[in-house]
């Protein structure tokens, strides 16, 4: 934390685009340095043993009953690792914005009426998690950020879920749906499919908000954003439907103590794999808007603009045939012999 950041990426363009201080990343902000700071120590904290397949009764991809982690009278979601199968997990972080002993302001119970999926949008497609909490500097946005999949030391594959503030706390993050609940940034752009591993975290994190408060309605943002995971969401309420004699399963959880999460140490090799860069967005395609094909079909087709409509496919009109060199002129060609120039006269009586 007390290294010096003027040789930080400022604005970064991928994800993995950091400078490296000791082989460890060195986010632009002390905000996200500490977010990530946190994120390892957890990890750290919680290492052991995948549980064995019994563990899970047949719980396949969550489609039984679940016995969860109930959010704290804080409104934080206790911190550990949930394993949803005995090779993947989804690891709880907390990273507070505010200092100790700060507080909070918390909506009450009533104002509490939706919790929201959003996705990242940038011009660069950086999905970096803990670059997304630096950028979101002022007040709170949203109090959770879930990553991509990450792999670690151990080839297991986790996501993570940072959370920075009560679940219940005053944010300003989807006026469409009047900022009247908690949100969470998930790290995917509209061009990219949700990550099996990401589906699961997001019913995790939507069925422990939910049991802490049952009026919560759970929704994307708007248009396309965030839609997949609700239809992820959705689609495991149908499954359970479908299957009222399902069993109750408590999923394993192995809790990180807050003195384990203090004392933490180690070299990163040995916690992660660290990620590859994210894809980047050629720069005549780059925006904070998504592209005018995926806005335009998130739209009804009665007021779809017409800018917005997508340009046809280009057709073939003719077999591919090798370019041909234009023609050039032909060389220039003497019309007479070469004759040494005359001196003109100077007129008569010269």
């Amino acid at each position: 934390m007390d290294v010096s950041r003027a040789g930080a990426t400022q604005l970064p363009r991928s994800e993995g685009d950091q400078a490296l201080v000791d082989g460890w990343p060195l986010y632009r902000t002390e905000r996200g340095q500490q977010a990530f700071n946190d994120t390892m120590a957890t990890l750290s904290a919680t290492d052991g043993a995948a549980p064995t397949p019994t563990a899970f009764q047949g719980c396949a991809q969550l489609e039984c009953n679940l016995a969860l982690p109930s959010v704290g009278s804080g409104g934080w979601i206790p911190p550990g690792r949930i394993w949803v199968s005995p090779t993947e997990y989804v690891l709880i972080v907390h990273s507070p914005r505010l200092p100790e002993g700060q507080s909070y302001r918390r909506r009450a119970g009533r104002d509490m009426r939706y919790f929201v999926f959003h996705e990242f949008h940038n011009s660069t497609r950086n999905t970096d998690p803990f670059d997304t909490i630096s950028s979101h500097s002022g007040s709170v946005f949203v109090p959770l950020y879930m990553s991509k999949a990450w792999s670690d030391a151990r080839g297991r594959r986790f996501v993570i879920v940072v959370q920075v503030a009560p679940y219940d706390v005053v944010s300003f993050h989807a006026t469409d749906w009047g900022s009247a609940g908690p949100g969470m940034e998930v790290a995917k752009n509209m061009t990219e499919e949700l990550e099996p591993l990401q589906g699961l975290g997001g019913i995790l994190v939507a069925a422990i908000l939910k049991r802490a408060a049952p009026q919560l309605e759970i929704v994307n943002h708007g248009g396309y954003e965030g839609l997949p995971m609700l239809k992820q969401y959705e689609h495991r309420l149908a499954a359970l439907k479908a299957r009222p004699a399902a069993p109750t399963v408590m999923l394993p959880f192995v809790p990180a103590r807050p003195e384990r999460v203090a004392a933490a140490s180690g070299r990163l090799e040995d916690l992660i794999v660290r990620r590859g860069a994210s894809a980047l967005i050629p720069i005549a395609e780059r925006g904070v808007v998504p592209p005018k094909t995926a806005l335009s079909a998130s739209l009804p087709v009665s007021v779809q603009p017409t800018l917005l409509v997508a340009d046809p496919e280009p057709m073939l009109i003719g077999p591919i045939r090798p370019a041909v060199p234009p023609s050039l002129p032909s060389e220039p060609r003497l019309v007479e012999p070469i004759r040494p120039a005359m001196r003109p006269s100077n007129g008569a009586g010269g």
